[in-house]
C-alpha cells in the first residue's frame, strides 16, 4: 500500500474542501448583501428591532379566512400571535422563558415543548434574520449554494435559514432550520424604507397569507404587551 500516495490524495481532498468552503462563505456574504439591498438596504434593516404584521390567512384546517397578527421583539424571545375570525379566537405568546396560549376562551401555560417551538420560530423569523444580517451579527455566517441559494448558519454550525433568490436578490423561497419545506414568497411591498413579501404560501396548498399591514420600529411601541390577557 502506497501510504504517501494516500496521504497526498487526502491532502488534495482537504485543500479542495477548504477552498470550496471559503468560496461559499465569500460568495455568501455577497449574496446576503444582494438580499439586503433587495429588501430595502442594510441601513434600513439595521434600525428595525420590532415588527407588527397583520395578514389575512387561509388554512385548509379552518373553514373561513382569519386575521393573523404578530408582534415581534427581535431583541429578546418576546412574540405575540393572534388568529381571529367569527368562529375562532386563538392567541399565544412567549416572554423570556415562559409563554401562554388562549384557545377559544380557554387559557393555559405553554408546555416546555410548546415554548421551544415558539422560541425556535422567533429565532428563525425572516425579519429578525434580516436585521441580524444588517447589523453584521458575528454569530451568523452566510454561504452561497449553487446559483440562487443562500444559507444562514449560527456560530455552532446549525443552519438557521435558507433562501432561494432571483437575480435581483429577492427571496422566492424561504425555509428554516434543517427542514427543506419552503414558503413561496410573492412580489415585494414596502413599509417606509424596508420591503417585505406581500404574500406567502406553502407549495402543497395547505395555507397561504397576504399581508395587510406591516409596521416596523426601533423599539417596542408603548401599549404592546406580551403578558397574559
Amino acid at each position: 500500500m502506497n501510504f504517501r500516495a494516500i496521504a497526498a490524495g487526502l491532502s488534495v481532498a482537504v485543500a479542495a474542501f477548504l477552498h470550496t468552503s471559503t468560496a461559499q462563505e465569500e460568495n455568501g456574504g455577497a449574496r446576503a448583501e444582494l438580499l439586503l439591498e433587495a429588501m430595502g438596504g442594510r441601513a434600513a434593516w439595521a434600525q428595525v428591532k420590532f415588527v407588527h404584521v397583520e395578514a389575512i390567512h387561509d388554512d385548509v384546517n379552518v373553514r373561513e379566512p382569519f386575521t393573523n397578527q404578530i408582534w415581534n421583539d427581535f431583541t429578546a424571545p418576546r412574540v405575540r400571535l393572534e388568529a381571529k375570525n367569527a368562529q375562532i379566537d386563538r392567541r399565544r405568546a412567549i416572554d423570556g422563558r415562559a409563554g401562554w396560549r388562549w384557545r377559544d376562551g380557554e387559557q393555559s401555560p405553554l408546555t416546555p415543548e410548546q415554548f421551544e417551538d415558539e422560541r425556535s420560530w422567533w429565532e428563525a423569523n425572516i425579519y429578525r434574520t434580516l436585521h441580524r444580517l444588517a447589523v453584521k451579527d458575528p454569530e451568523l455566517s452566510a454561504r452561497a449554494v449553487g446559483e440562487h441559494r443562500l444559507e444562514i448558519f449560527r456560530a455552532d454550525g446549525k443552519r438557521l435559514n435558507w433562501f432561494h433568490l432571483n437575480q435581483r436578490g429577492e427571496p422566492m423561497l424561504f425555509g428554516t432550520w434543517e427542514s427543506e419545506a419552503a414558503t413561496v414568497f410573492g412580489p415585494l411591498a414596502a413599509s417606509g424604507k424596508i420591503k417585505y413579501p406581500k404574500w406567502g404560501a406553502r407549495p402543497d396548498g395547505s395555507w397561504r397569507y397576504e399581508v395587510v399591514k406591516l409596521s416596523a420600529s426601533e423599539n417596542v411601541p408603548n401599549g404592546v404587551t406580551f403578558s397574559k390577557p
